[in-house]
């Protein structure tokens, strides 16, 4: 079968910075990633910061670079495209993408856009295409198998869900909105309770989140911090569980009488382990390419990007 072509848009992290090396089964990127798959090619790159798009070639040895989308879209055949440029360019990204025929599928970087508009105007434009949207822990396999784990109760009934969060609502804690909805479905109800001052395109919100299973998630920002982070624990009947170091590792900790105050329980480690994190770009681009050929489904639809941000525009509106 002939290889299919791919190129990028936006030559920052995500796009192949947080690769130093491109090891088989550790990519971080996309770049890394197009370059792990047989049957892809990685044959151009745009990015209006010359800097950036020369180092991208020398790193990743793409053949074409191009200052613009529509520069590379009139020199290039391209059937898969990523879409790794800052969100607030995603709708000019679309508009430029949307009227050429070659490209059959598109893997889009999170969140979907900034404003609801936007987003539901990528939606229009992108109606004809494949389109996966990377919110990378549905491609991990360690967090597909706690979903199923947690429909089957082996960590008993989830009673209180807390996140703590850096780096804003839309750009950070959406990530674990979308796990909770893949896990759980959508929240039945949300409550703001408060919205620090906006940093650049995105606030830092503390949130409540109520699931039919009947549990609350409660999200915290957590402003000061001079690092990213992002962690959750679900409590439940049984003890509790928590995804660490932005879903890399999951321990469990399981409820048992304290033997020092034998009218209390405590709660004692009883396993932690890594999760298979690493290559989920991999995961997803392979999965785009079987879509392509008609094959199986995406894991993280355009759908799901707009479900996101309809979630984040509820919790910015909420009254508080």
């Amino acid at each position: 079968m002939k290889k299919l072509k791919a190129g990028i848009i936006g030559c920052g992290q995500i796009a192949g910075g947080y690769n130093f090396i491109c090891e088989r089964d550790k990519s971080l990127s996309h770049a890394c990633s197009y370059k792990n798959i047989k049957s892809v090619d990685l044959v151009a790159a745009c990015d209006p910061n010359k800097k950036a798009l020369h180092e991208f070639q020398q790193k990743w040895r793409v053949n074409s670079i191009y200052p613009s989308i529509s520069e590379m879209l009139e020199n290039e055949k391209i059937d898969i495209l990523s879409v790794c440029s800052p969100t607030e360019f995603h709708l000019e990204s679309f508009e430029a993408i949307s009227h050429n025929k070659n490209i059959k599928g598109i893997f889009c970087e999170k969140p979907l856009a900034y404003d609801l508009n936007d987003a539901k105007k990528i939606l229009s434009l992108a109606k004809e295409k494949i389109v996966s949207i990377n919110y990378f822990r549905r491609w991990n396999p360690s967090l597909k198998k706690l979903k199923n784990d947690f429909q089957s109760k082996k960590y008993g009934t989830i009673d209180f869900v807390h996140i703590r969060y850096t780096k804003g609502l839309i750009n950070n804690a959406s990530h674990y909105i979308d796990l909770l909805t893949w896990f759980f479905g959508a929240p039945i109800e949300i409550e703001t309770t408060y919205i620090y001052p906006k940093i650049s395109f995105d606030f830092g919100v503390d949130f409540r989140l109520t699931f039919k299973d009947g549990f609350v998630a409660s999200f915290s920002h957590c402003p000061e911090l001079k690092f990213v982070h992002i962690e959750m624990d679900f409590f439940t009947d049984m003890g509790k569980l928590s995804l660490l170091q932005r879903g890399q590792y999951i321990s469990w900790y399981k409820s048992e009488i304290d033997q020092s105050y034998s009218t209390f329980k405590k709660l004692s480690l009883s396993k932690s382990y890594e999760t298979e994190w690493q290559d989920c770009p991999t995961r997803a681009i392979m999965e785009l390419i079987s879509r392509i050929q008609g094959k199986g489904k995406i894991s993280c639809t355009l759908e799901d990007g707009i479900q996101n941000s309809i979630i984040c525009k509820k919790i910015i509106d909420s009254p508080y």
